[in-house]
């Protein structure tokens, strides 16, 4: 019991941390004070080849570190295939293992926050079921939920107002049906089919004048913010972009046409 007591107090820790929407501004001091004393990254990735939008917003943090980190690429394909994403994530649980096990500390590097829509979430309940043994810490992050909403200077809620966040590859009825009992709701990556929405948004409530934000690539360098009213999207033109949301209240909040820009 003793030798099993002293090899687990030799067992690093595994962090999953939130480094916020796309403003390499946007991070929490205790990210950065992580950051910089960690023994390992864990960067998630599509593939092998692709970059890390991820690890370009910490670059200046990590250059400002006393000795390099390791860096460990993780391949999370986007898949729909649940036996081959099982696969990548127990395979990506083994090999933080393995270096918690050799007593290091690993931080795993996510958009937004650990907690909200994030691959993380998967890797952490493989973690947790295979290696309980592994102690865990999550730090949060600026998510894009909030960020969007800042930028577009559009309110997600007050009083008491009811909101939806809702995936929009979901089925319609699904939509329909929240729709009907929400005031104000999220549509994540949209922008491929945010039109075809309306009709459904409509039926369940919403009015032409309801308030609308489609904000794309929050934070980035080319950050597109479009606000106006439901009945404005059909005129709107939307490049398909996975890093979209929009928000759209019933009320009609007033809208700041100066921060209006083209999409």
């Amino acid at each position: 019991m003793l030798q099993k007591c002293r090899w687990k107090s030799l067992v690093g820790k595994f962090i999953g941390i939130g480094v916020g929407p796309g403003d390499p501004e946007l991070i929490t001091v205790k990210a950065v004070k992580t950051l910089k004393t960690v023994d390992v990254i864990a960067v998630p990735k599509t593939h092998a080849d692709a970059p890390s939008i991820a690890l370009s917003l910490i670059k200046h943090i990590l250059e400002e570190r006393a000795k390099p980190a390791e860096v460990l690429e993780l391949v999370f394909p986007m898949t729909k295939n649940e036996s081959e994403a099982k696969k990548c994530w127990a395979e990506s649980a083994r090999l933080i293992a393995e270096k918690a096990e050799s007593g290091k500390t690993i931080a795993f590097i996510t958009l937004g926050d650990p907690f909200f829509y994030s691959t993380f979430i998967y890797l952490f309940q493989t973690l947790k079921q295979k290696y309980p043994h592994v102690t865990m810490e999550i730090i949060p992050g600026v998510t894009s939920l909030t960020a969007c909403a800042a930028r577009a200077q559009v309110p997600l809620a007050e009083k008491d107002e009811v909101i939806a966040i809702i995936p929009s590859d979901i089925d319609f009825k699904l939509i329909e049906e929240t729709a009907e009992h929400a005031d104000n709701i999220v549509f994540m990556k949209c922008a491929h089919r945010f039109k075809a929405l309306m009709p459904i948004l409509e039926k369940s409530g919403f009015t032409k004048n309801a308030t609308v934000a489609l904000v794309r690539r929050c934070g980035m360098s080319d950050e597109a913010v479009i606000i106006g009213r439901l009945g404005d999207v059909p005129e709107w033109n939307i490049p398909e972009d996975y890093f979209s949301m929009a928000i759209v209240k019933r009320s009609e909040f007033p809208i700041n046409r100066e921060k209006e820009d083209l999409l």
